[in-house]
């Protein structure tokens, strides 16, 4: 059996942020839908619904064009940036506080709505 390999790891990772941001998208856009069940009316509501999923389907897409670009730079996670060095995260430590603030902040919204009525 060979060694192992190196570039499966980083792989893994990056499938991992593309699962999230589909994640991310797909909670948003589940979020807007609800107005528009059963005859919904509320074209105000609905309108701030969209304004709060833009939110998260911004976070990740800077999230994506980030991992995307940082996985191309690493030589697909082979190595550190240009250094040649072992490959650092694969989202830099901003990345990961948006999409954990972001997804929070949409948390405490679905809660406060589904409340609200």
């Amino acid at each position: 059996m060979s060694g192992r390999d190196p570039g499966l790891q980083p792989e893994r990772t990056l499938l991992s942020w593309q699962r999230t941001v589909i994640v991310l998208v797909a909670v948003a856009l589940l979020y807007v839908r609800d107005p528009f069940q059963d005859g919904g009316d509320g074209a105000p509501g609905a309108l701030l619904r969209v304004a709060v999923a833009l939110l998260p389907v911004g976070a990740a897409a800077v999230a994506a064009v980030h991992v995307r670009r940082r996985w191309r730079a690493t030589g697909h996670g082979a190595h550190g940036d240009a250094s040649g060095r072992a490959p650092a995260p694969l989202a830099r430590g901003w990345v990961r506080v948006l999409v954990s603030a972001v997804t929070a902040v949409l948390a405490v919204v679905v809660a406060v709505s589904a409340l609200a009525g």
